[in-house]
């Protein structure tokens, strides 16, 4: 039940996040885009409180190695198989699918939640005052004649357009009206003199509103009501997108893209047995990233170095010794050219019939490509299905996420709903800066995994 609940949380929370990004990037209709992205948030916020609430129900929080052994324990447990079929090889295997989707989903939310409160913080919510009067006016642009030009300065820094100065304009009106006169901050290439046209924001019909200088590149996606200015946009539109290709990398790295869930002519096998967790930071309980661990394997042709994401401290101890079959991809990288991937999909199937996802070496691949027998040469008796369980513990991730990665979670989207209205600078970058610092803190704790255990005083 926990690992159904978090996909469904998970995934329409990816939804409502990417569509609070989308609704920021592309909305224009200050008062609509906010109601959405606020309905959005909320559905996000219904996520958390689901994911605390089930945790709750379970009897609290369960440390992360409690749900490891327990998915060990079952699987033993339903093993009751006559003894011929703990050494056969399975036709099929549970399939990897869901930890592919997942490693992507996890890449994919992360870069959108900080793309996502990067560019609430310097979006605008809505249209500045004046413009906002203009627009319901009917505001359109025009060319106005400079009356009197004042505090003409020189940008400090080069651009396109590099003087600022305070002029009166005279507005046009329509047939038979006077002109109008207003005060506008005009930008432009050159010094402006009496006289000089300048190009304004204002309304025809009520040129008593005033105007704003400005032309179609710099006031048109405040008129538009947008967020942002286009280029903006797209920056923003392309950082999500390069996450999506980071997401793929991870995928690939991780896990490959074939979903392993039937092996093949593609495929060989050989009998080993499970020795330890191994790689920098193994079995410790701090200090340590503990990115490159790896289960050793022991094999008639040497050690192998399965690559899984089990955590610091590997399987259980009751796994140690167990023995099993390793089916690897012999096909995947076997050319050995200059873009050939590193790794190739790999899976262990124990005799207690549980079933562990991962990848092992190019090389050790290659290395054991001379003892390892390809499946479909192996005898029938050696290719029967039996029950086999997958060990997929971080799919039930509702159980031993930290309760401080799901209340960072709330102050995020506390920050997000507030960065939709139009509050001071200030207040925007400080609620910016929180729901920043925020998602690598919520995404810290839920990669965490227990704590090291507190000694008891002599």
């Amino acid at each position: 039940m926990s690992s159904k609940i978090g996909a469904w949380c998970a995934g329409l929370g990816l939804m409502a996040a990417m569509s609070v990004l989308g609704l920021w990037l592309f909305g224009t209709a200050p008062e609509l885009r906010r109601q959405l992205v606020l309905v959005s948030l909320g559905c996000v916020l219904v996520c958390v409180v689901v994911v605390a609430l089930n945790q709750r129900s379970s009897g609290g929080r369960r440390p992360f190695r409690e749900v490891a052994a327990a998915a060990c324990t079952e699987a033993a447990d339903e093993e009751k198989g006559p003894a011929t079929e703990s050494v056969s090889v399975p036709r099929t295997i549970p399939s990897r699918r869901g930890q592919q989707l997942r490693a992507f989903a996890w890449v994919i939310g992360n870069a959108t939640v900080l793309v996502g409160v990067f560019a609430l913080a310097v979006g605008a919510p809505q249209r500045p005052e004046r413009v906002e009067r203009i627009h319901s006016a009917g505001a359109e642009f025009g060319f106005a004649r400079a009356e009197k030009v004042s505090d003409v300065r020189r940008k400090s820094s080069r651009g396109k357009d590099p003087y600022t100065a305070t002029v009166v304009v005279q507005l046009p009106a329509k047939s038979g009206g006077e002109p109008v006169s207003a005060t506008v901050k005009a930008t432009t290439k050159q010094p402006l003199r009496p006289g000089d046209p300048v190009e304004v924001l204002y309304a025809p019909a009520q040129p008593q509103l005033g105007a704003v200088a400005g032309d179609e590149r710099s006031l048109g996606w405040e008129l538009r009501g947008e967020t942002m200015p286009a280029y903006m946009r797209w920056f923003f539109f392309a950082a999500w997108l390069l996450s999506c290709f980071a997401a793929v990398s991870h995928v690939s790295t991780r896990h490959g893209f074939r979903s392993y869930s039937r092996l093949g002519k593609r495929d060989k096998a050989m009998r080993g047995h499970y020795t330890r967790v191994g790689g920098p930071g193994a079995g410790a309980e701090q200090g340590s990233s503990g990115k490159d661990i790896y289960l050793e394997i022991g094999t008639d042709a040497g050690w192998v170095h399965f690559r899984t994401n089990v955590g610091k401290r590997g399987l259980p101890e009751a796994m140690e010794g167990q023995q099993l079959w390793l089916c690897w991809d012999a096909h995947r990288g076997a050319r050995g050219s200059r873009i050939s991937p590193n790794r190739t999909p790999a899976v262990l199937v124990f005799d207690t019939g549980l079933v562990v996802h991962g990848m092992v070496s190019v090389d050790e691949a290659r290395s054991l490509n001379d003892s390892g027998v390809s499946v479909e040469k192996l005898r029938p008796a050696l290719l029967e299905d039996r029950p086999l369980r997958l060990f997929d513990f971080r799919s039930q991730w509702p159980l031993f996420v930290e309760p401080l990665a799901l209340q960072t979670c709330v102050v995020v989207v506390a920050c997000a709903a507030l960065l939709t209205f139009d509050v001071g600078t200030g207040w925007r970058w400080a609620a910016g800066i929180v729901g920043f610092l925020g998602a690598f803190a919520a995404s810290g704790a839920y990669l965490s995994e227990d704590p090291p255990a507190k000694r008891a005083a002599p």
